[in-house]
């Protein structure tokens, strides 16, 4: 798709076709005003074709701020000419934040990126990372591996995976597999105590909610555990 930087420019074109049948003849700052900001958000448009996103994902943003930017040329234009836009535009914006839907369907399901984190990240950087994690949890399954294990971060990120997110709670580690199944949930708790003294452990399937609840629930596990 390397023309899709082009698309929302064309519908700004599009937005500001009546300019060419008629000449302004109703207030220009309003009009003006509206132009501009078409003019801004498309060329913000086109910069989302450029993302490191899949491309139904980019594609999906890209149309949606493009109906944007249709509406605000075309209500732009109007205004200049002086003439009273029709309720059928309100349709646009409509249409733009059901493509903001679809680009959040499609970015949190198999196009979604995998997250990184630098090493054990902290319970600072799981709070960060927590409204992602809670968006790709409602399409994606993750699964969710607490343990308490004496263990020093550095020698725990060894025995990471690819794709694994770590995070050091207290005494405690959080382990997070994105996209993986059941059976890799199962082989990796297997090696993990093989290969260190786990006090305590609990596993859960992560299926949408806030992660400061599914977190209460692993804790009073291995509470129960302990």
């Amino acid at each position: 798709m390397r023309g899709l930087f082009l698309i929302p420019w064309f519908f700004l074109l599009l937005g500001l076709l009546p300019l060419v049948f008629g000449s302004p003849r109703g207030p220009l700052l309003p009009g003006l005003a509206l132009v501009l900001a078409a003019s801004l958000l498309a060329g913000a448009s086109s910069l989302y074709s450029r993302f490191p996103l899949g491309a139904r994902v980019r594609l999906s943003l890209v149309l949606a701020l493009s109906l944007l930017v249709l509406y605000l040329a075309l209500e732009g234009a109007l205004g200049l000419l002086g003439t009273s836009p029709s309720p059928y535009l309100a349709g646009l914006p409509a249409l733009a934040a059901l493509g903001l839907g679809l680009g959040f369907f499609y970015g949190t399901g198999s196009e979604a990126p995998l997250l990184a984190a630098q090493g054990v990240g902290t319970q600072e950087d799981l709070r960060r990372l927590s409204g992602a994690l809670e968006g790709l949890a409602l399409r994606r399954p993750l699964y969710l591996l607490y343990l308490q294990v004496p263990v020093s971060p550095e020698v725990f990120q060894g025995e990471l995976r690819r794709g694994d997110l770590a995070f050091r709670l207290g005494g405690a580690y959080l382990l997070i597999l994105q996209g993986g199944k059941p059976e890799e949930a199962a082989q990796l708790l297997k090696r993990l105590k093989a290969r260190f003294p786990v006090e305590a452990y609990a596993v859960e399937r992560w299926r949408g909610g806030s992660l400061e609840s599914v977190l209460s629930r692993l804790r009073a596990e291995t509470l129960l555990q302990g």
